[in-house]
């Protein structure tokens, strides 16, 4: 009897959280066969048997935690569970440990646009020639990552019936899409498979348990750990945004014959970076071990993205270096990448400050929770036309503006209330005054 421990799949890494079995007890599994799916604070992987044989056990469920050198399998080995395929030349060693696309959290299908939205220029195109299939494994087992196996569950396919055209014959996500189209149409249905599963109605009188696990399980924790070690403070200003509201119709059109959607994002990015000389402490994370600020030379802003995932905070590195036009091309381009699954490991860090905006979706203002181990967080809400006083040649008078709340936390360890109140009237009044900000930012 073969036992499979969780191995050290990473430096600094203890535990893994099971995503998915990839076999049940009684299968008959080849060296190097993928097992099952684990997910870490650093990656979700697709764990493979060094030892084949026949599956007689398998220690723990989706969503259970297992530390590192502890029991994953029994497989019984010798004659009587000798794996049929043994003597099938694999024709690449293609099944190691295989991270997903999206780390650190398992990256599951997100539903496609509804309509196309301009991005920046897009990366070298796909050869013409249809890729050659590779042979399939000996094993008979396609090769896939653990996002592709989820799409395939989700489809209801059996992705071992997949000819895959990617490198060595691995299946890609287009690979089960066409195989499961009906016939070619224009856009197929959008499938979504929310972090945490969302049941069908509950009859009267009877409750449904779903188990938290995944990357829902990873943001409960990560907003646990924000709150109880950063104590929040929220402080709430309105900003009168009509004259940004004139500049932004102004230029949509130059930037849509550009190829970019030009949205209120990159003007408020590149007002927090003028902000930002004056308050470099807003920029910045905090070591809680020895307690340190680390107050950052780049302005690197997250952008707090609502995926079928769960919540992504793709970043934007070095706002500070770019324009406008550049600010607006990598905000689409990136947080369209991170819904579909496609952002990279890297482009998920190194955060100095986050801005969450739900105003397309609706509110007045929130009280944002800052993103560990920045220091603060910026709310932006929706902008709504209402009726305020302005003085007009010394008298009182209402005219209809455009106004915008913005709700943002602060870590009252390192920032006080007067200097959270100084930095939101700050960027407040670059906001109200784009000629002023444009001259800021030559």
């Amino acid at each position: 009897m073969f036992m499979f421990e969780l191995p050290e799949i990473g430096e600094g890494v203890v535990e893994g959280e099971i995503q998915a079995w990839l076999v049940e007890v009684g299968d008959v599994v080849a060296a190097d066969q993928p097992i099952c799916e684990v997910m870490t604070d650093k990656a979700t992987v697709e764990l493979s048997t060094p030892q084949g044989g026949r599956i007689a056990r398998l220690h723990g469920e989706p969503g259970d935690i297992i530390k590192v050198h502890t029991p994953l399998a029994e497989i019984e080995t010798g004659d009587a569970a000798a794996s049929p395929a043994a003597s099938a030349p694999a024709p690449t060693p293609a099944a190691p440990v295989v991270p997903a696309p999206v780390v650190p959290a398992p990256v599951a299908p997100a539903p496609r646009a509804p309509a196309p939205i301009p991005a920046p220029p897009p990366r070298s195109a796909a050869p013409a020639a249809a890729p050659v299939p590779a042979p399939p494994r000996g094993d008979g087992r396609s090769i896939a990552t653990p996002a592709v196996r989820r799409h395939a569950r989700e489809l209801g396919l059996d992705i071992n019936a997949v000819t895959g055209t990617g490198a060595s014959g691995r299946v890609t996500r287009d690979d089960l899409d066409t195989f499961s189209a009906p016939a070619p149409v224009a856009a197929a249905a959008p499938i979504a498979a929310p972090a945490l599963p969302q049941s069908n109605a509950v009859p009267s009188g009877k409750e449904e348990h779903i188990k938290i696990i995944g990357l829902r399980r990873k943001i409960a924790e990560q907003m646990t750990k924000s709150m109880q070690t950063a104590p929040h403070f929220t402080y709430v200003d309105e900003v009168d945004m009509t004259s940004l509201v004139e500049l932004r119709k102004r230029l949509k059109p130059r930037a849509k014959d550009r190829g970019v959607k030009l949205t209120y994002l990159p003007f408020i990015m590149k007002a927090l970076c003028v902000v930002f000389r004056e308050f470099p402490n807003a920029n910045a994370n905090v070591i809680e071990d020895p307690f340190t600020l680390v107050v950052k030379g780049d302005v690197n802003i997250g952008i707090a993205t609502d995926t079928p995932n769960g919540l992504f905070v793709p970043v934007i590195n070095n706002v500070e270096q770019k324009s406008i036009l550049q600010l607006a091309a990598e905000i689409v381009d990136l947080t369209q990448r991170t819904r579909e699954g496609k952002a990279r490991l890297e482009e998920l860090q190194g955060g100095t400050f986050t801005i969450t905006s739900v105003g397309n979706i609706g509110g007045m203002f929130a009280t944002p929770i800052i993103n560990n181990p920045e220091v603060a967080i910026l709310g932006v809400n929706k902008i709504h036309k209402r009726p305020v006083v302005r003085t007009v040649d010394g008298e009182d008078t209402i005219v209809i503006r455009q106004m915008l709340y913005l709700s943002s936390s602060f870590d009252h360890r390192i920032l006080d209330g007067a200097v959270a109140a100084r930095f939101t009237t700050a960027l407040k009044q670059l906001l109200e005054d784009p000629d002023a900000l444009m001259l800021e930012m030559s």
